[in-house]
């Protein structure tokens, strides 16, 4: 099982449109790695694509999917959701062939109840359905389920409306979490098990990591609901993996492919784990 990072951006893609911060120059200029779309990855092996974001089609175009077996979602955010128009892929043009394809799309019952309240997000897929271009299926927040030769386990975060997913192939565990960390404390059954890799959200960075420099004052209402990067490494210090890849980047934290190596670097050395800050393309 291999992931591939779709996307490693976060709400605030680099570049931002119009932004000339030295991140997003050098992003502009040079694209690749220094670039970050939307947050979105992909499990090659059971081909599951995770969230559908605003750039979805043109981080699929450029990446080495080749089938999508099935869909999960995180939550309805429209980070990780708003790229829906995806399915259409499915819709058959040619007039010889009179059924459409289908793309399986599992929610948890939480996920399915907040797309009903959100964005008409649950309104589209209902018209998806009629079509016959995806085939909703709910499960309960809490129920493991086997899909293309996967074992699947929600993980429901502390904002209860937000879910990540550990996922089992043979002798292979990863846990993918991509965003809404706040508050959340991983249970034993996490705790217990040794995955091959962790997938988490950065987290803001309230403080410079190499300086101390406080860039968010204490109180900001950011952090009454953004994690930040410091208490991201305080779960990474608890779980039992091989190796640690930390995404959703906000463009406003300015972090360029040259830092995020810096901070790679960094995090390892103060944790003892290997930690890895995703970029655009990265195959884990």
């Amino acid at each position: 099982m291999k992931l591939e990072v779709l996307g490693s951006g976060g709400a605030v893609a680099t570049p931002k449109p119009l932004c000339a911060c030295s991140a997003c120059v050098k992003a502009r200029k040079k694209g690749g790695r220094h670039a970050r779309l939307g947050p979105s990855v992909f499990l090659h092996g059971p081909d599951i694509l995770i969230d559908t974001p605003e750039e979805i089609s043109v981080e699929l175009n450029r990446s080495r999917v080749r089938n999508i077996g099935a869909v999960l979602y995180s939550h309805w955010h429209p980070d990780h959701t708003a790229g829906r128009r995806l399915f259409e892929m499915n819709i058959e043009w040619n007039r010889s062939q009179k059924e459409n394809r289908t793309t399986p799309v599992i929610l948890t019952e939480k996920i399915a109840e907040t797309f009903g309240s959100y964005l008409s997000i649950m309104s589209q897929f209902d018209y998806f359905r009629s079509i016959g271009i995806v085939d909703l299926r709910i499960v309960k927040n809490d129920e493991e389920f086997t899909l293309n030769g996967c074992t699947i386990k929600p993980v429901q975060m502390a904002y209860d409306y937000s879910f990540g997913y550990c996922i089992a192939e043979g002798g292979s565990r990863c846990l993918v979490i991509m965003d809404e960390l706040k508050n959340w404390e991983p249970d034993a059954a996490i705790l217990s098990t040794r995955f091959d890799a962790v997938y988490l959200p950065l987290g803001v960075l309230d403080a410079n990591p190499i300086t101390g420099e406080q860039l968010i004052e204490a109180g900001h209402p950011i952090l009454e609901d953004e994690q930040t990067a410091n208490e991201t490494l305080a779960i990474v210090r608890k779980l039992n993996a091989g190796r640690f890849v930390l995404s959703h980047i906000e463009e406003p934290d300015c972090i360029g492919y040259a830092f995020a190596r810096k901070l790679s670097r960094l995090y390892s050395k103060r944790t003892g784990k290997r930690i890895d800050l995703a970029f655009d393309g990265m195959l884990v």
